[in-house]
């Protein structure tokens, strides 16, 4: 994998090379900076940082070749000590990655194009589904949960190694993508602000110890370890497609081995016996949407055959006190079927005003015991988008719930825009539920921020 990322700089540093000598229509350079700097609002939280973000994108074409390159870096704020990664490169078979600073191609891939035809290999990330957030058949790109809440779902998405190929015929647009290599989803280590490790959390928060994050052993590079997906879509007055995919489940669920507990120069080491885990799952979906005068109407499900959860966390054995030694937990993980599905609504209220609203369930067959005891989980979902001033003030308010578990989350920003690049702000988010729920395990990490954003 380190010979790998050698090559794809080098292949970088070759294309960027030639770009230089195409005259100017040819190459297309954009970016972006972002400076953040979260104020914490409970003192039981974990600290973080102030963080400088940004992105490079490069696009370079040529008769029927294309090039693009998408680099991301920067300082990360919520990277906390002692810090194990000191390569700038983030790679691809780590689940716990410190690195910081550092460089990441979110996207790096060549096409070629024909009259019906595109083939593309690299490294890409792709959209298939219509939900936003929480899209249910956009499976191909493992995501990126290091800052999950805060980031949009583009910026999640970890590019993967893939060769995709597209062919358009008439209404039709059919596309095939093979990921010959596994890539894991990221996680934030247990003594981390966005960390959503159950039980290592937990433990984080004992003095003078330290709470070790094992790194799962991955698939090997075979062929039968490969991912596939399929995706065939009918344009017209209705768009909808069906949607295919065979490879590895990239939503984290995690396997227990054993608590082990020592001390070590003064200080606590507590492996809780918790790694992610990897399972092969099969996906029927569709979706759909259209556009009827000021309404924007969108849908999607999908059914998962072999989909693998964790039983309720009481039920992982572990001890009512700490002490030093080793012990045996239980196995965790069930396997169902599940159907995803979704509706969601975007309605313009005026010029400047746009209203989306979100419904969405998963429903797990043969449910006992699992990490919530429901067999129905339902996530609604509401944003407001408003310009004032003539787009001077961009303000965006979003609020979701889990209505099962009692869990909410409140996001809302407030930017003042003073010209095509500069642009400032004011960003919160409050969270709330129990433990194990999607944002009740942030729960404590409600903040404000200040941002500053440069686009270029």
């Amino acid at each position: 994998m380190k010979k790998f990322s050698f090559v794809i700089i080098f292949v970088f540093l070759i294309f960027f090379s030639v770009s230089v000598v195409y005259s100017d229509d040819m190459v297309l350079v954009t970016g972006r900076m972002l400076s953040s700097a979260p104020v914490r609002l409970n003192d039981q939280s974990t600290e973080e940082y102030p963080s400088v973000l940004g992105r490079i994108k490069l696009k370079v074409s040529k008769s029927s070749l294309h090039f693009l390159s998408l680099m991301e870096g920067g300082v990360d704020g919520t990277i906390r000590s002692p810090r194990r990664d000191h390569y700038l490169f983030k790679n691809y078979h780590d689940v716990y990655q410190d690195n910081t600073p550092y460089l990441e191609f979110k996207e790096l891939y060549l096409t070629k194009s024909y009259k019906s035809f595109d083939l593309k290999v690299g490294i890409q990330r792709f959209s298939w589904g219509r939900l936003d957030d929480y899209p249910v058949n956009d499976l191909l790109n493992p995501w990126d949960y290091t800052r999950f809440i805060l980031k949009s779902l583009e910026d999640r998405k970890i590019g993967v190694p893939s060769i995709s190929a597209n062919v358009s015929k008439e209404d039709w647009a059919y596309q095939a993508v093979w990921v010959p290599i596994f890539v894991p989803y990221r996680l934030a280590k247990p003594n981390e602000r966005w960390s959503g490790i159950p039980v290592g959390t937990v433990f984080s928060k004992i003095n003078d110890a330290e709470v070790l994050s094992g790194e799962p052993d991955l698939a090997s590079n075979k062929l039968e370890n490969s991912s596939f997906g399929f995706r065939m879509q009918r344009m017209g007055e209705i768009e909808w497609a069906i949607n295919l995919f065979y490879g590895f489940d990239p939503r984290p669920v995690f396997k227990t081995t054993e608590l082990s507990i020592s001390e070590f120069q003064g200080k606590l080491l507590i492996d809780p016996g918790i790694v992610p885990s990897f399972h092969k799952i099969a996906s029927v979906g569709t979706d759909a949407a259209m556009v009827k005068g000021d309404w924007s109407l969108r849908a999607e499900s999908a059914y998962t055959f072999n989909r693998f959860f964790n039983i309720r966390s009481d039920l992982w054995g572990y001890p009512q006190s700490l002490i030093a030694g080793v012990t045996p937990l239980n196995p965790i993980e069930i396997k169902r079927d599940t159907l995803d599905y979704g509706i969601a609504a975007d309605y313009n209220l005026f010029e400047d005003g746009l209203l989306t609203m979100q419904l969405q369930q998963t429903l797990i067959f043969k449910k006992p015991d699992t990490l919530y005891n429901k067999t129905i989980e339902t996530i609604l979902w509401a944003n407001l988008k408003v310009g004032w001033m003539n787009q001077k003030l961009e303000t965006n308010f979003n609020l979701a719930s889990n209505p099962e578990h009692g869990a909410n989350m409140v996001k809302a920003n407030a930017y003042y825009v003073f010209d095509d690049s500069w642009k400032t702000g004011i960003t919160a988010i409050l969270l709330d539920g129990p433990p194990q729920s999607l944002w009740g395990m942030y729960s404590k990490n409600d903040q404000i921020g200040m941002e500053v954003v440069y686009s270029w």
